[in-house]
């Protein structure tokens, strides 16, 4: 019996750890892989992990947005780190349409003016915050957002960091409606409840994919 009591519990903590084993290489699978260098590039000097594309950046336009990544394929110095960043200059009544980030969660921290911005999660429960110069939002990965600045006047600047060396960006309109090849007309109508009309007119706008 007592054999038999023994087996059952290393079965069970057996089944235990496998399971935590499965969780944590699913976790691990999710991310960007490790490196086992300091560096994911061949550093040569301080040169290859110094990034200037945010220095002296042209006046921001009303309307209009201004994204200046720092990815892997801008910025090979965070190549095999799992990070990234993002500058972005949101002009008086800009917005940052709905698009999501399918390989990395996003913190987007509010260096100065005003922005409104959501998210909407996996049940469409839609989640909003008035964002402030020094606040902090974060949006998960694979999650439709958005951001807007409804100031007409003044802008607004974020610093966003990502936990991904390329976070990717899925713009939604353009990928609807702009997507190469073109979406069948049809496709579009009966997922959207759109009439073919209205379809053919947006399929003929040019969507940004950063704003």
């Amino acid at each position: 019996m007592a054999a038999n009591s023994l087996h059952a519990a290393l079965l069970q903590s057996s089944l235990w750890v496998l399971l935590m084993v499965s969780i944590s290489g699913s976790l691990v699978s999710g991310a960007d892989p490790d490196i086992t260098t300091d560096f994911g590039i061949n550093v040569k000097s301080g040169a290859d992990i110094h990034y200037t594309a945010f220095r002296d950046l042209p006046p921001q336009p009303p309307k209009s947005l201004n994204i200046t990544f720092a990815f892997d394929t801008q910025f090979p110095g965070v190549t095999g780190l799992g990070i990234a960043i993002a500058y972005l200059r949101f002009g008086p009544n800009s917005v940052n349409p709905f698009h999501s980030h399918p390989r990395g969660s996003e913190v987007f921290f509010i260096i100065d003016g005003e922005l409104d911005a959501g998210l909407v999660d996996t049940s469409n429960k839609l989640y909003t915050a008035t964002l402030k110069k020094g606040d902090v939002f974060v949006f998960p990965r694979g999650l439709m957002h958005f951001q807007i600045n409804r100031s007409k006047t003044k802008t607004a600047t974020v610093v966003a960091t990502f936990n991904s060396e390329n976070a990717g960006r899925v713009s939604i309109p353009p990928a609807i409606f702009n997507s190469v090849p073109p979406i069948d007309t049809e496709i579009i109508m009966r997922s959207l409840m759109l009439d073919e009309h209205t379809v053919e007119q947006l399929k003929k706008v040019t969507f940004s994919l950063s704003g």
